[in-house]
């Protein structure tokens, strides 16, 4: 499979080209860039990433600076020690930062090389199927904090970003369940062909056949073009359906202290959306039970670590970048594809004693699965 895409958007007229392949990464597309490269390159990758794929970075001629993975790596403490690394070998502005790894190195490397030198240019190659369907796709990079997670960040797209699905025969089980949730959100705010896809050809998925996941993966990414380019910078209110469940998810993450996945937060995120979608006559009883069946299919652990209590979520969700004036927002649905459109704003604020149903059901629905 050899496909390209490319994404336009306002910020410098920035144009990123989307390669998707197989095996194209350390036999062609790095080798290539190098030999041609006159820019001083560096590849930043967590410690897994150095591991597996030792032998094929000891090869390339270029600084290679790792540190250790996860979601606690995703700080400002991290930043600033790879820019002191890169200080230290008399980086400049004439640079290229290629960040290779998950979704923790393309947001790093991504807001890293958006300040280093007052901005310098990045290659993203996203290493999970989280990565290739959302965090390295449409110019957001940030870091987290402990008063919550993406709270410090830029706008700065890639030049390029180069899919290839041979890094996902070393996923490990957890990530791909990460993965498959954003692709499922894909489809829930704009396709119901591909809920429809996952759901009939579950098997194709569960069976690792790659045409059909590079297929599924070629048309997540697709989705959030189109959305990123109507509204690059969250200027029209479009861009925010893509965080769907996030609002809770995110919440959820800091609370738990960043011990819990994305995609499982993000999936119960979800699916509280759609229980406050209900109980506002937004989306029907039957759809909503439909979708937490897809989650379901896929084996997404909607499990939660600890209990919450409602004030801890409100501290934490009034930090949200959707909230005005301290009252969170949340974008919710009505129906599978199509997102609530609250005059464009694409998301609204929900009544206290709503979220604290909510919050009780999440506890009673999610705390003994």
């Amino acid at each position: 499979m050899e496909k390209e895409l490319k994404l336009k958007t306002h910020w410098k007229s920035q144009v990123t080209r989307i390669h998707f392949g197989m095996n194209a990464v350390f036999e062609t597309k790095l080798p290539e860039l190098l030999e041609k490269e006159t820019r001083k390159c560096v590849i930043f990758v967590d410690s897994n990433i150095e591991k597996l794929y030792m032998t094929q970075l000891e090869k390339l001629d270029c600084k290679i600076f790792s540190f250790p993975a996860g979601e606690l790596s995703k700080t400002r403490e991290t930043k600033s020690m790879l820019e002191d690394h890169l200080l230290s070998h008399n980086f400049g502005r004439d640079s290229l930062v290629i960040g290779m790894g998950g979704g923790v190195v393309n947001d790093l490397s991504g807001f890293l090389a958006s300040t280093y030198c007052r901005g310098i240019p990045h290659i993203q190659i996203p290493t999970s199927l989280l990565s290739m369907v959302d965090a390295a796709i449409g110019g957001k990079t940030s870091v987290n904090t402990p008063y919550g997670k993406n709270m410090i960040g830029s706008f700065f797209p890639p030049q390029e970003v180069w899919i290839d699905g041979e890094f996902l025969h070393t996923l490990p089980k957890k990530q791909w369940i990460n993965g498959n949730v954003e692709v499922i959100k894909a489809g829930l705010i704009a396709s119901p062909s591909l809920i429809s896809s996952m759901r009939e050809d579950y098997q194709k998925w569960e069976q690792q056949d790659f045409n059909f996941i590079m297929d599924r993966i070629f048309e997540s990414v697709s989705i959030k073009l189109d959305i990123v380019e109507e509204d690059p910078e969250e200027e029209k209110g479009l861009r925010r359906i893509l965080n769907l469940g996030h609002t809770f998810g995110h919440a959820l993450e800091t609370l738990e202290d960043f011990q819990m996945d994305h995609g499982v937060a993000v999936a119960i995120g979800i699916l509280v959306s759609c229980f406050i979608s209900n109980k506002m006559d937004l989306l029907s009883k039957s759809t909503f039970e439909e979708i937490e069946e897809i989650f379901r299919l896929y084996q997404i652990p909607l499990r939660l670590g600890k209990q919450h209590s409602i004030d801890d979520f409100m501290a934490t969700l009034v930090l949200d970048k959707k909230a005005v004036q301290s009252s969170p927002r949340l974008v919710l649905l009505k129906s599978i594809g199509e997102v609530a459109f609250f005059n464009g704003e694409y998301c609204t604020e929900v009544e206290f004693p709503l979220l604290e149903e909510a919050v009780f059901w999440m506890h009673e629905r999610f705390s003994h699965e």
